[in-house]
């Protein structure tokens, strides 16, 4: 199915104990030139069961299932080549939960390997993402987001991880998002999650600013959007849109080398 006709989903990730929280999956269906959020519902919300591992497993489920949709994820799909000891990206991800057997290990690893600095890939420091993938607040996303998401999809070819892979039109799509870069390329780069003063009017200034990029919200998911105090609805907000101004290259673009192997940041 092209790229045209595919629903999107943008997922908020995370891999902390409170992921069934923390995680949040918006839906949007294209009308025209228009990305209309028809829900916004945190992990919870699909899973009976409110464990981070049963959260995960929903999530997982539900990219299988959904054949023709395109989703956008927020955590590193990759790491910089020159960090990893495989030839390519597949071998990476097949590898990866068999070297590390936890976030921590995970973690420990590159920070050795590194002697404690961090280091991106290409399209992060292009891009202007916040954080190394083993960054002390990003490396437990990074690691349950590639051994339990992106490891089965791969190693199962249930999915295409573009733009490393070849786009399937019988496989859902998953690209990697941002929503820091979003909101800087859009000038909206400032504090909008936690309670302290002025958050929530922040988190409605970005709200009316999708609007006015042709993202259609009702008022109850304007209100989830304004009111979940984290921001983690907004964030999978910011992931959908993020996949919808990107559509139109994905089924066409032609990964360089470097791309083949550490993937490519959308915003």
């Amino acid at each position: 199915m092209p790229y045209q006709i595919r629903k999107i989903f943008g997922v908020d990730f995370s891999g902390s104990k409170k992921a069934c929280n923390k995680i949040w999956v918006s839906e949007g269906t294209v009308y025209d030139k228009f990305l209309k959020i028809h829900a916004c519902h945190p992990a919870l919300f699909f899973s009976e069961n409110h464990d981070t591992q049963s959260c995960i497993a929903t999530l997982y489920s539900m990219i299988v299932r959904e054949k023709h949709a395109i989703f956008g994820m927020d955590f590193p799909f990759a790491l910089p080549f020159s960090l990893t000891e495989e030839n390519n990206w597949k071998d990476f991800i097949i590898n990866f939960p068999f070297k590390h057997d936890s976030a921590e290990s995970f973690r420990d690893y590159y920070r050795q390997k590194t002697d404690g600095r961090e280091f991106k890939r290409k399209k992060e420091n292009e891009k202007g993402a916040p954080f190394a993938a083993y960054n002390l607040w990003l490396y437990k996303q990074t690691y349950h987001g590639i051994s339990r998401i992106i490891n089965p999809l791969v190693r199962n070819n249930l999915a295409c991880v573009l733009p490393i892979q070849t786009p399937n039109p019988e496989n859902p799509w998953i690209i990697e998002i941002c929503p820091a870069c979003t909101l800087k390329e859009k000038g909206l780069y400032v504090p909008y999650k936690g309670k302290k003063s002025g958050r929530e009017t922040n988190r409605k200034i970005i709200v009316d600013k999708l609007e006015e990029l042709n993202i259609v919200l009702d008022d109850e998911i304007k209100e989830i959007c304004i009111s979940n105090i984290q921001g983690d609805a907004l964030d999978s907000i910011l992931a959908a849109y993020a996949v919808f101004r990107n559509m139109q290259i994905l089924e066409g673009k032609n990964p360089d080398e470097l791309e083949k192997r550490e993937g490519d940041v959308y915003y």
